[in-house]
């Protein structure tokens, strides 16, 4: 059976996939998952094996994160929340999610959703398999949400699709065929709704659908650039960071072996750590072939500078994984914004001795037996260059 998946439901099945060493590899093979498609469990990758059914994953690791701003294109909406309501989000005590209409039909509504978390349901650990997810995630009390409406849906019609009773009309869309609301649910704490309130939401040119229908991809670039493109990333050949001891890393780095590995991951994701004693497997083989690994933990660094709250736990996290290659920490540039966009993790790309970025990108957890196949294919293509 087939389910259309959104941009959060799709970050979560990919990082749970991950539990059980199978993510979602970017190529142009036929099984590929893309972000917003809608795929069977057999497509995506999910394993029928008895042992997989006992896995478990926490749901609230994998919320949408705290931003400075959020840039919605396909919505025509980009809005900055309060600092307070940015608090409860790293709290952990609200939820941000994303819904829309099936991408395969004609848009009718997409937003975002904000809800409300009790201390069981932040640290619920439910079975991956079986839908968990879906009571977990319908057990939440609605807050608001932010998004657009074809034109002209009733607001009695609004009120059930977003589980709220109160709409303010922010605007039209500027295709003229979206009506843009803030919902909120009258019911809710009043602290929150104040601070959901305080939301400052702002209608931009709206962009066309992309081909795949999924409307949620959001622009992290906030320098009014083009919308930031993976592809269009070539090389880190100007690389200067440090990593989480303080230790110096540049492009340098990669002229001592043929190819590095480079793992993006974050602390508070479960797949990622549970991920490195593998990853550990596989440097300490690999080395002799010429083949480097890194990781990059993303949360070392944010807003305000370093995260020294993530650095010490990412130290804590290699001494037990007993992971002897670096752990780094974005530098200024994000990896000359290789590393902006990224929604699943943990994603691991390629660099070759020149600094160049190569290969695939990979979403997704994998065991050490399937990372050494990726590598071996990886060196393949350089040598056969």
């Amino acid at each position: 059976m087939k389910r259309t998946i959104s941009k959060g439901a799709l970050l979560l099945l990919t990082l749970c996939l991950g539990l059980s060493a199978v993510g979602c590899k970017k190529s142009n093979e036929s099984n590929k998952v893309k972000q917003g498609q809608s795929v069977s469990s057999e497509e995506a990758g999910m394993s029928t094996n008895e042992k997989d059914k006992n896995e478990t994953f926490k749901p609230s690791d994998y919320t949408l994160q705290t931003k400075k701003e959020y840039v919605y294109e396909f919505l025509g909406l980009k809005f900055k929340l309060s600092d307070k309501f940015k608090k409860y989000m790293d709290d952990k005590k609200i939820a941000m999610l994303d819904d829309q209409s099936p991408i395969d039909k004609e848009l009718k509504y997409a937003f975002l959703t904000f809800n409300k978390m009790t201390e069981e349901q932040k640290n619920a650990v439910i079975n991956k398999k079986g839908d968990g997810y879906e009571k977990w995630k319908n057990g939440l009390e609605r807050v608001g949400t932010i998004g657009i409406f074809e034109k002209n849906t009733s607001k009695e019609k609004i009120s059930k699709i977003t589980k709220c009773d109160t709409h303010t009309k922010i605007g039209v869309s500027s295709d003229g065929k979206y009506d843009c609301y803030l919902s909120t649910n009258s019911g809710s704490e009043s602290n929150l709704l104040d601070e959901l309130k305080r939301t400052e939401i702002q209608i931009i040119d709206k962009k066309e659908r992309p081909e795949n229908g999924f409307v949620l991809s959001e622009k992290t670039d906030l320098e009014n650039t083009e919308a930031f493109n993976k592809e269009s990333v070539k090389d880190l050949r100007k690389l200067s960071t440090k990593d989480i001891n303080g230790k110096d890393f540049t492009s340098k780095d990669f002229e001592k072996y043929d190819l590095t590995m480079v793992n993006v991951f974050a602390t508070w994701c479960t797949a990622c750590v549970k991920e490195i004693p593998d990853l550990v497997e596989v440097q300490k083989e690999m080395k002799s072939k010429g083949v480097n690994m890194v990781g990059v933990v993303t949360d070392t660094v944010d807003d305000k500078g370093e995260n020294k709250e993530a650095i010490e736990k990412s130290k804590l996290i290699q001494k037990k994984t007993k992971a002897s290659y670096p752990f780094l920490m974005p530098d200024k540039t994000n990896f000359n914004g290789r590393l902006n966009g990224i929604q699943a993790m943990p994603e691991t790309f390629f660099v070759d001795k020149n600094g160049n970025i190569v290969g695939d990108t990979y979403s997704g957890a994998k065991s050490a037996k399937e990372w050494k196949q990726v590598i071996e294919k990886e060196l393949a293509k350089i040598k056969n260059k």
